[in-house]
């Protein structure tokens, strides 16, 4: 009886550990989550189809995922807008007839609804206009938060404005960068300057123009690290349609810092 209860112990392990695979295995192939991150450009023109960054029609993108965790490359994922003035086809293009305002686009599949996303519907940007590119700061000593420059500031204009449609064009990519010493700072290196939003004081490169058709950032110098004595921050600002630079961009704003009167 002992020899018999000493074989089946092993017995029993392997018939737990294959119970165990077996659970590990069990879980439903079918999606279990949606992830609707592929908005190839924040704002589309009226009459055009939804493109990316370098010009090209791109359409809408979503990431469906099986209970594992891995994708389902062939997920039957179709996209819906919840307003009215785009279409949307089988192939995920979204394409503008109204002349402007908000659209909202969710992905669906299998009974899955990703949260909605947002769009811009607008006309061909025409025109960059900055109102002064020349911005001077005096900072102080030691560093203080009033070490920030006026607003750099920019709004993108349309030809566009038939039935009385205003001639701001909103929701337009815009990319910052600065140039010190003739060389373009990294996107992560803040040791001594960096770029705020107006309202925010985080460090930021990519914007969209507002409602208004502007976009700003703001110059914040880190003065416990620099010399005592003047220099200079070149701040560009460049506006892109269908791959090529609209009229006025790129913006250059040369920010002039002196440090305190002795």
């Amino acid at each position: 009886m002992e020899r018999a209860r000493r074989l089946l112990a092993p017995l029993a392990l392997v018939a737990a550990a294959v119970i165990g695979c077996a659970d590990l295995t069990s879980v439903p192939p079918g999606v279990s989550a949606l992830d609707f991150t592929g908005i190839p450009f924040p704002a589309v023109v009226t009459g055009d189809t939804l493109r990316d960054r370098d010009g090209i029609s791109a359409p809408l993108r979503a990431t469906a995922y099986d209970g594992r965790g891995a994708i389902i490359a062939d997920a039957d994922i179709q996209y819906v807008a919840l307003d009215t003035g785009v279409t949307i086809d089988a192939n995920g293009f979204l394409t503008a007839s109204r002349r402007d305002g908000t659209v909202r686009v969710v992905a669906s599949v299998a009974g899955l609804q990703s949260q909605a996303r947002q769009l811009f519907v607008t006309r061909a940007p025409d025109s960059v206009l900055a109102p002064t590119t020349d911005v001077a700061l005096q900072y102080r000593v030691p560093d203080a938060a009033a070490n920030v420059s006026p607003a750099l500031a920019l709004s993108l204009r349309s030809n566009d404005t038939a039935d009385g449609v205003s001639p701001n064009v909103a929701g337009w990519l815009v990319r910052w960068r600065i140039i010190h010493a003739g060389d373009t700072l990294a996107p992560t290196d803040t040791n001594t300057v960096a770029l705020w939003s107006p309202s925010g004081n985080r460090h930021t490169l990519i914007d969209t123009t507002k409602t208004d058709g502007t976009a700003s950032r703001r110059l914040r110098v880190f003065s416990n690290l620099l010399p005592l004595q003047p220099d200079s921050f070149i701040v560009v600002a460049e506006i892109r349609s269908r791959g090529v630079q609209v009229p006025g961009s790129p913006v250059r704003y040369v920010v002039t810092i002196t440090p305190p009167t002795i």
